[in-house]
């Protein structure tokens, strides 16, 4: 009975204050804005990416209409079939791309002090415009701006101001950002509307990309250098290798652009996993000049000159294998002695010059190969110590800077 009595009592009083209400005209003077209070609560933050943000949110709204006025102790709770009746402010979210009002469930609540001072707050499910400068991705931060403002009214008729709560945030839990501050920015009566905005900052969780892109980047890097220890000459496993190395991040380097929008710009991940495939292919360069100089080593070793054929036919031929000590001894004497009475003292000249060329032909050719033996086996030692050193150096480097 008590609630009957109150349920009556309260729509009498609603009753008596729509007597001569005109809800077109807003409940000002001349001259004089009309103060609305704004106060955002947001409810749950359902998704940040792809430019957009999608948020549950509370618009809360106090203003004051005397013309709601009464004299009483007691607060009036309006229904919502009292809404349509009285005048409502026409706030309006400027980077909206879609909304959408609960009904019931508390999704609309509205109280009337007898002093005519109204509280309006409602339950909407938003989806804003949040454009996002991606050169830092992943370690990037993103601000997400919601713009209140008055659809038909301009400042000198209604003007926002802040209630002088902080903004809450009520749930925030994502699996790619982390909410890290929530503000709100009163810009006053810039323009010819009163303009109110919401900043909620964004940090992304770099884990997953820590997980999937650097680190899998980091180690076909170091894969490559596994050429340097291989063999020269060994060109098909180390270009096997290297190649491998390159395709496998050019795959990395697609599968991040599949993973968030694109953009015209490279991103940090993106000049990671470029620098990445750049010592790779460096690598990869090394490998084909080492195989060069071991190249040329092989040509001079398969190619010998002449005068060496002749002197190792030569020598194939006086050096008989016996089993008989003896006669291979006796054999020498006499081709010894033939020599001498046969040949002529220009001729045992020319032959002395000759032998003497097929040394110094021998000996050169034994040194260049031995120089480019070592030239190849040289380059490779200092790509073990001179790769690592500078890829650790450009790590160093890059997260001083990216790091937040």
């Amino acid at each position: 009975s008590e609630l009957i009595k109150y349920l009556n009592k309260t729509t009498d009083v609603a009753d008596s204050l729509l007597v001569g209400y005109d809800k077109r005209f807003i409940p000002t003077f001349p001259g004089t804005p009309l103060e609305i209070q704004l106060q955002v609560v947001v409810a749950d933050v359902l998704k940040i990416g792809d430019m957009e943000a999608e948020m549950i949110i509370f618009i809360r709204q106090r203003w004051y209409d005397y013309r709601l006025s009464w004299n009483s102790t007691e607060r009036l709770k309006i229904r919502e079939h009292f809404l349509d009746k009285i005048w409502l402010p026409d706030v309006r979210i400027v980077n909206l791309k879609d909304a959408r009002r609960f009904e019931g469930f508390g999704g609309v609540n509205m109280n009337i002090k007898p002093t005519g001072y109204i509280y309006f707050s409602q339950l909407v499910h938003v989806t804003t415009s949040c454009p996002m400068d991606l050169h830092r991705f992943p370690m990037d931060r993103q601000t997400c701006f919601l713009h209140f403002s008055s659809f038909a009214y301009d400042k000198k008729l209604v003007n926002f101001s802040s209630s002088g709560k902080k903004v809450e945030v009520r749930q925030h839990q994502l699996p790619q950002f982390e909410l890290v501050e929530a503000k709100e920015i009163d810009e006053g009566s810039t323009g010819s509307m009163s303009k109110f905005t919401v900043a909620l900052s964004f940090q992304r969780r770099a884990g997953y990309y820590i997980l999937q892109v650097y680190i899998p980047a980091t180690f076909l890097v170091i894969l490559s250098w596994l050429a340097f220890f291989m063999e020269s000459s060994n060109i098909a496993d180390r270009l096997a290798l290297e190649i491998t190395m390159i395709l496998s991040t050019v795959f990395l380097l697609d599968g991040i652009n599949d993973s968030v929008i694109n953009v015209s710009y490279a991103k940090a991940s993106d000049w990671f996993v470029i620098t990445s495939f750049g010592f790779i292919f460096m690598a990869l360069l090394e490998t084909m000049l080492v195989y060069r100089l071991a190249l040329r080593e092989g040509s001079k070793s398969k190619n010998p000159s002449a005068a060496t054929s002749a002197l190792e036919k030569h020598l194939s031929i006086v050096f008989l294998k016996t089993d008989d000590e003896q006669a291979v001894e006796n054999i020498e004497t006499k081709l010894k002695q033939q020599a001498v009475l046969t040949t002529e003292p220009e001729d045992l000249e020319y032959s002395s010059r000759k032998s003497s060329d097929i040394t110094i032909n021998t000996s050169e050719h034994s040194t260049s190969s031995r120089k480019s033996c070592l030239a190849s086996r040289w380059i490779d030692k200092v790509c073990v110590v001179l790769f690592p050193m500078m890829y650790v150096g450009f790590n160093v480097g890059y997260w001083w800077y990216y790091l937040p």
